[in-house]
């Protein structure tokens, strides 16, 4: 059984996820005819895989990739791709607001389903107990909650971009 790029992606998401959490000790998965086993005990190591059968494929040479050329982007897209490629700084953080960061790999969904309106929007009020967002891993659709009441005063991603364990979500100031 080969695996298909998408397959392949939640693999490394599922791998990803282990490395980032503290109370993963092993990880055994198998997927098809494909077996991964990741352990954080040293003592034991896994043995060697068997070298795989060798068919007659034409060598692969591998060539320098050309370098990047700069496009200017259009006049009425540029505050916004500058604005996503300025990341943020906790330092900036006055002292009555809160981080909200992602407490974990995945993919930020600001609505509930395509469609629907976001759970929160900039100026919007939150108790501890707000759905903020999604953060989807594998399937598996986790909700973001405040945890603190206040302001809806940033949202530092896009709806649908990939995020990063302890990547800055939003930032909310806090009410009193």
């Amino acid at each position: 059984m080969s695996l298909n790029p998408p397959d392949i992606a939640e693999l490394k998401a599922i791998v990803d996820w282990a490395n980032l959490t503290q109370d993963v000790r092993e990880l055994s998965l198998k997927f098809g005819d494909v077996e991964l086993f990741i352990s954080r005990d040293q003592q034991q190591l896994a043995p060697a895989p068997a070298p795989a059968p060798v068919s007659a494929v034409a060598p692969v040479v591998a060539t320098p990739a050309p370098a990047p050329v700069a496009v200017p982007a259009p006049a009425e897209t540029a505050p916004l791709a500058s604005s996503l490629t300025v990341p943020f700084s906790a330092d900036a953080l006055a002292s009555d607001e809160v981080l909200i960061k992602a407490p974990m790999v995945g993919i930020f969904y600001a609505a509930p389903k395509p469609g629907a309106p976001d759970f929160v929007s900039v100026g919007d009020s939150v108790t501890p107990e707000s759905v903020l967002c999604i953060v989807e891993v594998m399937k598996l659709m986790s909700n973001i909650e405040a945890q603190v009441e206040g302001t809806v005063v940033r949202i530092l991603v896009e709806n649908e971009q990939a995020v990063e364990f302890g990547q800055p979500l939003m930032v909310i100031k806090r009410d009193g």
